[in-house]
């Protein structure tokens, strides 16, 4: 092993060793105690809850494939105006809260929603709600990730077809899509994979008729304290859970070129189609943020600030945004450090194996996670280090996955010019590598702190009374009936989202770009 690979493992160890001590050996106790009781999944019942939670998963991603596929090849091959800011916003529903998409979707197609009343069709008590919940946060997860794939198809491939004659949606499907085909169901692998992990949309928008082995997994150990039970459904659903990554790290591999010269502007039929699909991912990705920040000042008989003002005279809210801001920088800080020098490990060691590993952190859900954390370690559990542990891995991989393609991209020749003028390794560091990754570790921290603030599956199952956060308070009020408490609710998601995006502009600069 040469110096710098050593160098690089020796960087990416106290990344390691937190992996295997928050992730690996929470798994495998879970993995050892869901192994005695797998006879569990001989019910008819629990059988149900898998065929619905890879239903709901399976019909969102192809949904989501269908709008948002067309739209990103146009993204990547016409100019449009807009089209930078377009796709930045993108990136606010996958840092929005889970409950508050929640409120939004309820406040627009609840029972009592403004589009229930004036179309008159209810949707809460359908399988349809929790799949636009799940398009919500994941249709502009496969935007990006086609729109990348796309990029890196060669313009002059798709200009040969073109200008033989085919129209744009031709040469789309017959020579962009096959190019690009490998990035374009690694997204919809992703989103089939989020939407199968989801936890706080099912539970609050699916009932116990739509309920996921998420919920089921919460309502066993929670609820019931059927831990061994729980742990069962943890290991069946880890089986198409490490399919479904297995599938994603294959066809996320490398691209086949970059796309040259200047992009044309959109005209009739693209140009229609562009307006088309981006209002429709534009209604389904921001309607439900407006319409909860709207329901915060509407009530029954127009506008009116009681509801914040409510809020605002609770004596529990400043404990609530409290706890929300120090848990969440408590677990950025931890993540940065971790996740900053993992990545600079992993770019030095040059190991596939180190890149998979930072992965594995996405691929377990919150309530999994919290689940073997009480079977691991029962002598820490409702202790605030656990929390925060939880929190830390579940930001480190988003700071890890920003950074290091950042790393990679850098030209060797910088280092070396630096080099050669008679800089010393750490001069050419800090005056070459540290400044073109910094904007990568800027966006993925600005992301994995605003996902933090909004964490609610692991926050439900670990935490104390006096540990409460925006999201759990926020939830308690969802589960008291009222006008009143439901307006509250708005307010605090309001202020919940406010923060999260907040965090995240502050922090991105928009410099950074989170891949």
């Amino acid at each position: 092993m040469t110096s710098t690979k050593l160098q690089g493992w020796l960087l990416a160890l106290p990344g390691l060793i937190f992996v295997a001590l928050c992730l690996v050996l929470p798994l495998a106790r879970t993995l050892r105690e869901g192994g005695v009781t797998l006879d569990v999944w001989r019910d008819p019942y629990f059988q149900g809850r898998l065929a619905w939670t890879l239903t709901q998963a399976g019909v969102t991603a192809g949904v989501a494939a269908l709008i948002g596929v067309p739209l990103a090849f146009l993204l990547s091959r016409f100019e449009a105006r807009g089209k930078a800011l377009f796709l930045r916003l993108l990136l606010l529903p996958f840092v929005t809260p889970t409950l508050v998409a929640v409120l939004g979707l309820s406040a627009l197609l609840g029972p009592q929603g403004w589009v229930t009343r004036l179309t008159g069709v209810d949707l809460s008590d359908t399988p349809a709600l929790l799949v636009l919940g799940n398009l919500f946060f994941n249709v502009p997860v496969l935007v990006r990730l086609s729109y990348a794939g796309f990029a890196r198809v060669p313009g002059n491939v798709v200009g040969a077809a073109r200008s033989l004659g085919a129209p744009w949606w031709r040469a789309a499907l017959g020579v962009a899509l096959p190019l690009a085909l490998p990035g374009v169901l690694a997204g919809v692998v992703l989103v089939f994979l989020y939407s199968a992990l989801s936890f706080g949309l099912p539970l609050a928008l699916g009932g116990e008729r739509f309920a996921t082995l998420e919920v089921e997994i919460y309502t066993l150990t929670a609820l019931q304290l059927r831990l061994s039970e729980a742990s069962a459904l943890i290991v069946g659903q880890l089986g198409f859970t490490l399919l479904a990554t297995w599938a994603y790290v294959a066809l996320s591999r490398g691209g086949v070129g970059v796309p040259s010269g200047d992009l044309p502007r959109a005209r009739g039929g693209a140009r229609a189609a562009l307006l088309g699909l981006g209002s429709v991912v534009a209604i389904v990705c921001f309607a439900p943020l407006v319409a909860v920040m709207l329901r915060g000042v509407l009530g029954t008989s127009g506008f009116t600030l009681a509801y914040w003002q409510g809020v605002l005279a609770d004596e529990a809210t400043p404990l609530l945004v409290w706890n929300t801001l120090r848990f969440g920088l408590m677990a950025l800080a931890g993540a940065t450090l971790l996740g900053g020098l993992y990545a600079l490990g992993a770019w030095r060691a040059g190991s596939r194996a180190l890149d998979l590993v930072s992965l594995l952190p996405l691929m377990i859900s919150p309530v999994s996670l919290a689940v073997g954390y009480l079977l691991a370690y029962p002598v820490l559990a409702a202790t605030l280090p656990m929390l925060i542990a939880a929190y830390t891995l579940l930001a480190w991989p988003l700071v890890v996955r920003s950074l290091l393609p950042a790393l990679r991209a850098i030209p060797p020749r910088l280092f070396e010019a630096a080099r050669s003028l008679g800089a010393t390794r750490g001069a050419a560091f800090r005056s070459v590598t540290v400044p073109l990754a910094f904007p990568a570790l800027r966006g993925g921290g600005a992301l994995a702190l605003a996902t933090v603030l909004g964490e609610f599956g692991a926050t439900l199952v670990l935490t104390r009374p006096e540990w409460a956060t925006l999201s759990t308070g926020l939830y308690e009020r969802l589960g008291r009936p009222g006008e009143r408490n439901l307006g509250e609710a708005c307010a605090l998601a309001t202020t919940l989202l406010i923060l999260a995006t907040l965090a995240f502009t502050l922090l991105d600069g928009g410099e950074g770009e989170v891949t």
